[in-house]
Protein backbone atom coordinates (compact mmCIF):
# COMPACT_ATOMS: atom_id res chain seq x y z
CA UNK A 1 0.00 0.00 0.00
CA UNK A 2 1.51 3.32 -1.11
CA UNK A 3 1.51 6.54 1.01
CA UNK A 4 -1.16 8.04 -1.28
CA UNK A 5 -3.71 5.52 0.14
CA UNK A 6 -3.11 6.06 3.46
CA UNK A 7 -3.52 9.91 3.59
CA UNK A 8 -6.43 11.46 1.65
CA UNK A 9 -5.03 13.98 -1.12
CA UNK A 10 -5.22 17.79 -0.05
CA UNK A 11 -6.00 20.05 -2.89
CA UNK A 12 -4.64 23.69 -2.80
CA UNK A 13 -8.01 25.14 -2.30
CA UNK A 14 -9.15 22.70 0.30
CA UNK A 15 -9.64 25.41 3.85
CA UNK A 16 -9.03 23.50 7.14
CA UNK A 17 -10.59 24.08 10.59
CA UNK A 18 -6.80 24.22 11.61
CA UNK A 19 -6.68 27.01 8.54
CA UNK A 20 -10.11 28.93 10.04
CA UNK A 21 -8.49 28.95 13.43
CA UNK A 22 -5.24 30.23 12.57
CA UNK A 23 -6.88 33.30 10.19
CA UNK A 24 -9.20 33.74 13.56
CA UNK A 25 -6.08 34.17 15.77
CA UNK A 26 -4.04 36.14 13.42
CA UNK A 27 -7.00 38.37 12.90
CA UNK A 28 -8.18 38.86 16.05
CA UNK A 29 -7.49 42.38 16.98
CA UNK A 30 -10.08 43.24 13.93
CA UNK A 31 -12.26 40.80 16.07
CA UNK A 32 -12.15 42.67 19.28
CA UNK A 33 -12.61 46.12 17.80
CA UNK A 34 -15.61 45.10 15.77
CA UNK A 35 -17.16 43.29 18.90
CA UNK A 36 -15.98 46.01 21.12
CA UNK A 37 -16.95 48.96 18.94
CA UNK A 38 -20.87 46.93 18.93
CA UNK A 39 -21.05 46.92 22.57
CA UNK A 40 -19.96 50.32 23.27
CA UNK A 41 -22.52 51.51 20.48
CA UNK A 42 -25.00 49.04 22.18
CA UNK A 43 -24.26 50.71 25.19
CA UNK A 44 -24.56 54.15 24.36
CA UNK A 45 -27.97 53.23 22.53
CA UNK A 46 -29.66 51.56 25.81
CA UNK A 47 -28.91 53.87 28.47
CA UNK A 48 -29.11 57.50 26.55
CA UNK A 49 -31.51 56.73 23.69
CA UNK A 50 -33.74 54.08 25.56
CA UNK A 51 -36.18 55.84 27.40
CA UNK A 52 -38.34 54.30 30.63
CA UNK A 53 -41.83 53.04 29.29
CA UNK A 54 -45.08 52.76 32.13
CA UNK A 55 -48.46 51.44 31.51
CA UNK A 56 -50.92 53.79 32.47
CA UNK A 57 -54.37 52.47 32.96
CA UNK A 58 -57.93 54.14 34.10
CA UNK A 59 -60.70 52.35 35.21
CA UNK A 60 -64.68 53.86 35.00
CA UNK A 61 -67.67 51.68 36.18
CA UNK A 62 -70.66 51.93 34.23
CA UNK A 63 -74.19 53.09 34.86
CA UNK A 64 -76.59 50.32 36.19
CA UNK A 65 -79.92 49.78 36.55
CA UNK A 66 -80.71 46.12 38.52
CA UNK A 67 -77.01 45.24 38.07
CA UNK A 68 -77.16 45.41 34.60
CA UNK A 69 -75.43 48.68 32.50
CA UNK A 70 -77.76 51.32 31.18
CA UNK A 71 -75.18 51.40 28.09
CA UNK A 72 -73.38 48.05 27.07
CA UNK A 73 -69.52 48.21 26.90
CA UNK A 74 -69.23 47.86 23.49
CA UNK A 75 -71.35 50.65 22.84
CA UNK A 76 -69.38 52.90 25.07
CA UNK A 77 -66.02 51.85 23.65
CA UNK A 78 -67.70 52.33 19.95
CA UNK A 79 -68.63 55.94 21.31
CA UNK A 80 -64.79 56.70 22.39
CA UNK A 81 -63.22 55.57 19.42
CA UNK A 82 -65.16 57.36 17.28
CA UNK A 83 -66.34 60.44 18.82
CA UNK A 84 -64.81 60.85 22.15
CA UNK A 85 -60.89 60.01 21.06
CA UNK A 86 -60.64 61.36 17.57
CA UNK A 87 -61.73 64.96 18.83
CA UNK A 88 -58.86 64.77 21.48
CA UNK A 89 -56.25 64.20 18.78
CA UNK A 90 -57.75 66.89 16.82
CA UNK A 91 -57.69 69.35 19.62
CA UNK A 92 -54.11 68.11 20.56
CA UNK A 93 -53.02 68.50 16.78
CA UNK A 94 -54.54 71.41 16.68
CA UNK A 95 -52.81 73.22 20.01
CA UNK A 96 -49.10 71.30 19.44
CA UNK A 97 -48.81 70.75 15.57
CA UNK A 98 -48.04 67.28 15.96
CA UNK A 99 -49.63 64.32 16.59
CA UNK A 100 -50.60 63.14 20.38
CA UNK A 101 -47.48 61.20 21.55
CA UNK A 102 -49.14 58.41 23.04
CA UNK A 103 -52.22 55.80 22.20
CA UNK A 104 -55.12 55.51 24.20
CA UNK A 105 -56.66 51.85 24.16
CA UNK A 106 -60.32 51.28 25.58
CA UNK A 107 -61.12 47.60 26.32
CA UNK A 108 -63.75 45.91 27.94
CA UNK A 109 -62.38 43.74 31.06
CA UNK A 110 -64.19 40.48 30.51
CA UNK A 111 -67.33 39.62 33.00
CA UNK A 112 -67.35 43.19 34.07
CA UNK A 113 -68.87 46.06 33.27
CA UNK A 114 -65.93 48.26 33.47
CA UNK A 115 -64.25 50.31 30.94
CA UNK A 116 -60.42 50.75 30.57
CA UNK A 117 -58.15 53.22 29.26
CA UNK A 118 -54.75 52.37 28.91
CA UNK A 119 -51.53 53.95 27.54
CA UNK A 120 -47.64 53.05 27.50
CA UNK A 121 -45.36 56.47 27.56
CA UNK A 122 -42.46 57.51 29.49
CA UNK A 123 -42.82 59.48 33.30
CA UNK A 124 -42.20 62.76 31.80
CA UNK A 125 -45.25 62.49 30.26
CA UNK A 126 -47.81 61.03 33.27
CA UNK A 127 -49.05 64.61 33.65
CA UNK A 128 -50.66 64.71 29.78
CA UNK A 129 -51.51 60.83 30.18
CA UNK A 130 -53.76 61.84 33.20
CA UNK A 131 -55.33 65.31 31.99
CA UNK A 132 -56.15 63.29 28.44
CA UNK A 133 -57.56 60.19 30.29
CA UNK A 134 -59.56 62.46 32.34
CA UNK A 135 -61.08 64.45 29.39
CA UNK A 136 -62.22 60.66 28.19
CA UNK A 137 -63.80 59.84 31.84
CA UNK A 138 -65.40 63.50 31.68
CA UNK A 139 -67.38 62.66 28.48
CA UNK A 140 -67.88 58.59 29.99
CA UNK A 141 -69.77 60.52 32.85
CA UNK A 142 -71.05 63.07 31.41
CA UNK A 143 -73.10 60.24 28.87
CA UNK A 144 -74.02 57.73 31.83
CA UNK A 145 -75.28 60.51 33.34
CA UNK A 146 -77.65 61.40 31.13
CA UNK A 147 -78.51 57.80 30.30
CA UNK A 148 -78.97 57.65 34.06
CA UNK A 149 -81.34 60.58 34.10
CA UNK A 150 -83.26 59.38 31.49
CA UNK A 151 -83.83 56.06 32.94
CA UNK A 152 -84.97 57.48 36.14
CA UNK A 153 -87.57 59.86 34.87
CA UNK A 154 -89.13 56.75 32.37
CA UNK A 155 -89.52 54.74 36.05
CA UNK A 156 -91.05 57.79 37.87
CA UNK A 157 -93.17 58.02 34.90
CA UNK A 158 -94.22 54.62 34.97
CA UNK A 159 -94.96 54.84 38.67
CA UNK A 160 -97.14 58.13 38.13
CA UNK A 161 -98.94 56.20 35.37
CA UNK A 162 -99.54 53.53 37.69
CA UNK A 163 -100.68 55.66 40.43
CA UNK A 164 -103.29 56.95 38.28
CA UNK A 165 -104.56 54.01 37.02
CA UNK A 166 -104.52 52.78 40.68
CA UNK A 167 -106.73 55.66 42.18
CA UNK A 168 -109.02 55.05 38.98
CA UNK A 169 -109.33 50.94 39.89
CA UNK A 170 -110.17 52.61 43.69
CA UNK A 171 -113.38 54.15 42.02
CA UNK A 172 -114.60 51.26 41.31
CA UNK A 173 -117.14 49.80 42.96
CA UNK A 174 -118.14 45.92 42.96
CA UNK A 175 -119.34 42.86 44.29
CA UNK A 176 -118.50 39.25 44.31
CA UNK A 177 -116.01 38.03 41.97
CA UNK A 178 -115.69 40.83 40.67
CA UNK A 179 -114.29 42.59 43.97
CA UNK A 180 -111.93 39.96 44.63
CA UNK A 181 -110.21 40.64 41.29
CA UNK A 182 -109.95 44.33 41.67
CA UNK A 183 -108.38 44.02 45.16
CA UNK A 184 -105.81 41.43 43.09
CA UNK A 185 -105.39 44.44 40.42
CA UNK A 186 -104.72 46.97 43.18
CA UNK A 187 -102.39 44.62 45.17
CA UNK A 188 -100.32 43.63 41.95
CA UNK A 189 -100.18 47.68 41.01
CA UNK A 190 -99.15 48.30 44.39
CA UNK A 191 -96.22 45.88 44.23
CA UNK A 192 -95.31 46.80 40.94
CA UNK A 193 -95.22 50.67 42.16
CA UNK A 194 -92.80 49.38 45.48
CA UNK A 195 -90.48 47.23 43.47
CA UNK A 196 -90.03 50.38 40.49
CA UNK A 197 -89.35 52.18 43.67
CA UNK A 198 -86.77 50.05 44.72
CA UNK A 199 -85.20 49.94 41.48
CA UNK A 200 -85.00 54.08 41.51
CA UNK A 201 -83.21 53.60 44.71
CA UNK A 202 -80.64 50.59 43.76
CA UNK A 203 -79.90 53.08 40.06
CA UNK A 204 -75.92 52.95 40.44
CA UNK A 205 -74.56 56.08 38.87
CA UNK A 206 -71.11 55.96 36.81
CA UNK A 207 -67.94 55.70 38.87
CA UNK A 208 -64.47 56.64 38.49
CA UNK A 209 -62.16 54.13 40.17
CA UNK A 210 -58.72 55.43 39.08
CA UNK A 211 -57.27 57.32 36.61
CA UNK A 212 -53.67 57.05 35.11
CA UNK A 213 -52.21 54.76 37.78
CA UNK A 214 -49.04 54.34 36.98
CA UNK A 215 -48.26 50.56 36.56
CA UNK A 216 -44.97 48.87 37.90
CA UNK A 217 -43.07 47.30 35.21
CA UNK A 218 -40.88 48.84 32.31
CA UNK A 219 -43.15 48.42 29.30
CA UNK A 220 -40.17 49.36 26.89
CA UNK A 221 -37.57 47.74 25.18
CA UNK A 222 -35.36 46.04 27.91
CA UNK A 223 -31.94 47.31 28.30
CA UNK A 224 -30.73 43.68 28.98
CA UNK A 225 -32.21 42.52 26.01
CA UNK A 226 -30.18 45.45 23.73
CA UNK A 227 -27.12 44.09 25.58
CA UNK A 228 -27.65 40.47 24.92
CA UNK A 229 -28.44 40.97 21.03
CA UNK A 230 -25.19 43.45 20.83
CA UNK A 231 -23.08 40.40 22.19
CA UNK A 232 -24.44 38.29 19.50
CA UNK A 233 -24.09 40.64 17.04
CA UNK A 234 -21.18 41.72 17.55
CA UNK A 235 -19.29 38.46 18.27
CA UNK A 236 -20.95 37.91 14.38
CA UNK A 237 -19.56 40.89 12.98
CA UNK A 238 -16.28 40.72 14.74
CA UNK A 239 -15.81 37.07 12.69
CA UNK A 240 -17.02 38.05 10.06
CA UNK A 241 -14.37 41.50 9.81
CA UNK A 242 -11.36 38.83 10.88
CA UNK A 243 -12.06 36.87 7.73
CA UNK A 244 -12.59 39.66 5.71
CA UNK A 245 -9.41 41.53 6.69
CA UNK A 246 -7.51 38.24 5.88
CA UNK A 247 -9.36 37.75 2.30
CA UNK A 248 -8.25 41.92 1.94
CA UNK A 249 -4.84 41.10 2.70
CA UNK A 250 -4.43 38.04 -0.06
CA UNK A 251 -6.11 40.38 -2.77
CA UNK A 252 -3.56 42.66 -2.21
CA UNK A 253 -0.84 40.49 -2.22
CA UNK A 254 -1.95 38.64 -4.97
CA UNK A 255 -2.32 41.87 -6.99
CA UNK A 256 0.82 43.11 -5.65
CA UNK A 257 3.11 39.55 -6.98
CA UNK A 258 0.92 40.33 -10.54
CA UNK A 259 1.84 44.24 -10.93
CA UNK A 260 5.64 42.72 -10.11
Amino acid sequence: MNQTDQYPQRYDDEISLVDLATTFIRRRRVFYVVFVGTLLLALLYAFFMVGEVREYSTLVQLAEDNNKPLESPASVIANIESRWYPRLQGEYRAQNNEKLPFEIRSTNPEETNLIKLTSDASPELSGEVKTYHQTLVDSINERQGELLNRQKKELEQRIASTTEYLEELSEIEATGEAQAQLIQQRAAKLSEIESTRIRIEKLEPAETLVVAREGLDNKGTSKVLILALAIVLGGILGIFAAFMAEFISHVRKAMAVNNT
